[in-house]
């Protein structure tokens, strides 16, 4: 399983920078914090509870030796380790995508954030677990430019936390083989199952905004292209 869920990092601010370009070093867009209704909840108490609710799901459907691989905020990684660990899936190893062109910060305050973090679990024990160590070695980040400038299998970044084909492709192809089935419960646009339809894997996707179903629908009904 492979996904990516709600942070609950949303906030209803709109970063203007091109209005006022002696405030902010960097002038080019500007920054929406709100993701969408979708990263929204009542309180950290109700955000606990969805995550406890959805990553017991997993557990349950998971097979044995099965993978479990999710990003998740930084910030709250104990809540997610912990969970996962009650419902017997074992911590393996944090994942990084490492982003070649991250966002510029809008105020002179901090570094940028060019770090997107994952943990990586295997249900029961890891002896026998796919791992296509064939394939080379292979570091714990990938470094990819963010969906919507460079590379093609990403096209037009059409989900706010949209996530490059690149970096799932490495994930997938050493922790499952070919005709393998991949969940991705939180399909947003769809880059799970299209980047499965490519590596000749099989893949089930759970979307519940009809916008982005229909953009999933669209990228994984176009032509595989050969993988670069």
């Amino acid at each position: 399983m492979l996904t990516d869920p709600p942070y609950f990092i949303s906030q209803e601010i709109v970063i203007h920078r091109s209005m006022n370009p002696q405030k902010y070093k960097y002038v080019g867009k500007d920054i929406n914090l709100d993701f969408g209704e979708w990263d929204k909840f009542e309180s950290e108490e109700d955000y606990r509870h969805f995550c406890q609710s959805w990553i017991e799901k997993v557990a349950i459907i998971l097979k044995e030796g099965g993978h479990f691989v999710t990003f998740f905020d930084q910030n709250r990684t104990s809540y997610l380790i912990e969970d996962a660990r009650s419902y017997g899936m074992a911590m393996r190893q944090h994942l990084y995508w490492l982003k070649t062109n991250p966002v510029p910060r809008a105020r002179k305050v901090d570094f940028m954030v060019a770090l997107e973090h994952a943990c990586w679990f295997t249900k029961g024990s890891k002896s026998g677990a796919t791992f296509n160590y064939q394939l080379g070695q292979q570091q714990n980040y990938v470094s990819a430019p963010i969906p919507g400038h460079t590379l093609a299998d990403d096209g037009e970044r059409s989900h706010p936390t949209q996530k490059p084909f690149k970096v799932l492709a490495v994930w997938i192809n050493y922790l499952s083989n070919a005709d393998d089935i991949i969940l991705d419960p939180f399909l947003g646009s769809g880059t799970t199952c299209y980047c499965a339809k490519k590596l000749n894997r099989y893949s089930i996707g759970i979307e519940i905004e009809e916008k982005y179903c229909e953009i999933a629908a669209r990228r994984c009904s176009q032509e595989v292209m050969e993988l670069v």
